[in-house]
């Protein structure tokens, strides 16, 4: 009987772990995992230090001037979200620009801020450094008005 419950416990922790949504809709190890994985990190995680083990030392230490992820989302990368889903573009022929241990990467920022939808697009540079995909640089929007880094 004992054993009985141990593994229905089990099974129904199994089960409750399986039903988690996925983050990223790009494969593991892949720049574009990387990209939507920085970004989750800074909008829903909430996590400077996991966005900074992202990237590459130089962007490390430029975000680390803003202290927190707030900062960061809301003045470097210039958009606040109070819920986001981020997702790799995958409208155009070109989902990314891959040139030897260089890539950049196009992600779609839909979600809400103060009770009205936003939607973006950024563009993320990665370098590859010791076999792993660096965030180097994000690029503004090229169809926004108001981007100015």
């Amino acid at each position: 009987m004992k054993l009985i419950s141990i593994l229905v416990l089990v099974l129904g922790l199994l089960l409750t772990g399986c039903g988690e949504k996925p983050k990223s809709n790009a494969h593991w190890g892949t720049p574009e995992y990387v990209a939507t994985e920085f970004f989750h990190a800074l909008y829903n995680d909430k996590d400077l230090d996991k966005a900074k083990s992202l990237s590459t030392k130089e962007f490390a230490a430029l975000l680390d001037a803003y202290v927190t992820p707030r900062q960061v989302a809301r003045t470097l990368l210039n958009m606040s979200y109070d819920n986001v889903t981020i997702e790799v573009n995958r409208s155009g022929q070109n989902l990314r620009q891959q040139y030897d241990n260089d890539a950049d990467i196009t992600l779609v920022f839909s979600g809400e801020h103060a009770g009205k939808q936003v939607d973006n697009l950024r563009t993320v540079s990665l370098v590859k450094k010791g076999g792993n995909w660096r965030v180097t640089a994000v690029k503004a929007d090229p169809f926004s008005h108001t981007a100015t880094y």
